[in-house]
C-alpha cells in the first residue's frame, strides 16, 4: 500500500486516501523515523528469516535510491544507516521457547540486557509454534513448552540454553 514501485522506496500515505492530495516519502529521520527507514529495516528482517528474495530486493532498491543522501548528509538519516548496516552484517536468529512463562524470563531479561543490533529475536509459546512453523519451519523441532534460548547463526543453531549462564556463553 506505501510502496513506489516506480520509483522505489515508500511514501507516508497510501494512495487510497482522498483527502491526501500530494504523497510524499520523507527525506529524513526525525524524532519520528521515515517510513522508508523502518520499512527497509522490516524487509530486510522478512527477507532473511522467510528466504523471500522480493523482500530484499526493495530493501535494496530503497537503499540505492537514499544511498547519495546517506553519503551526503549521514546524520540526518541515522535509521537508513542502521538499515544499511544490517543489510552488510551477518544476522542471528535467537529463538526463545517457552516465551513469557515464569520459567523463561530469568532468560528473557538477560536477553533484553544485551545490546544485539542485529539478532532477529523469535518468541515461540505452544500457542503460536503451528502457525510460526508454517512461516519459519525451523521453529517446528524446538519443543515449544521448555524455556530455553537457541542462538543461531544462518539457522545453524548452538544447544540451547536453558541457564543465564549458558545463554551468555552461547552469546560470546
Amino acid at each position: 500500500m506505501f510502496w513506489d514501485d516506480a520509483e522505489g522506496g515508500w511514501f507516508s500515505t497510501t494512495s487510497s486516501d482522498p483527502t491526501v492530495p500530494l504523497r510524499l516519502k520523507e527525506d529524513s529521520d526525525g524524532a519520528e523515523q521515515s517510513a522508508r527507514s523502518v520499512s527497509a529495516l522490516n524487509c530486510l528482517t522478512l527477507a532473511h528469516l522467510t528466504g523471500d528474495d522480493a523482500y530484499r530486493v526493495k530493501a535494496d532498491r530503497t537503499l540505492a535510491r537514499y544511498g547519495p543522501r546517506v553519503g551526503a548528509a549521514g546524520r540526518v538519516v541515522p535509521m537508513m544507516l542502521c538499515a544499511l548496516a544490517q543489510r552488510h552484517a551477518s544476522p542471528v536468529q535467537v529463538v526463545i521457547t517457552g516465551a513469557g512463562s515464569d520459567p523463561a524470563r530469568p532468560l528473557e531479561v538477560a536477553l533484553a540486557a544485551r545490546y544485539l543490533p542485529f539478532a532477529v529475536h523469535v518468541p515461540v509459546t505452544p500457542a503460536t509454534q503451528e502457525r510460526l512453523a508454517r512461516l519459519l519451519p525451523f521453529v517446528a523441532a524446538m519443543p515449544a513448552d521448555t524455556a530455553a534460548v537457541y542462538v543461531c547463526r544462518d539457522f545453524v543453531c548452538l544447544e540451547p540454553a536453558r541457564t543465564v549462564v549458558a545463554l551468555e556463553e552461547a552469546l560470546r
